[in-house]
């Protein structure tokens, strides 16, 4: 998402939203996190070995990060 305007969402009802809870232990509170990927070098754009940050968001009671959260770009 690089480059693009997030959508304009003020005129959006959130009364047909959705929760998200937490696949773990149903709690609806979530903070921002950060995550660390391994690149392989086999993969990586310059041949070596990386280490990638990678900003998700995971459970504020007991820290599990769902699995739909594990694929997003939210960068």
């Amino acid at each position: 998402m690089q480059g693009q305007q997030p959508p304009d969402l003020s005129n959006v009802d959130l009364t047909h939203a959705k929760d998200i809870e937490c696949e773990e232990c149903g709690n609806r509170g979530f903070r921002q996190t950060m995550m660390l990927k391994k690149l392989s070098a086999l993969v990586s754009p310059n041949g070596q070995e990386a280490i990638i940050p990678v900003m998700a968001f995971a459970c504020d009671k007991c820290g599990h990060i769902n699995k739909e959260f594990e694929k997003m770009d939210i960068s």
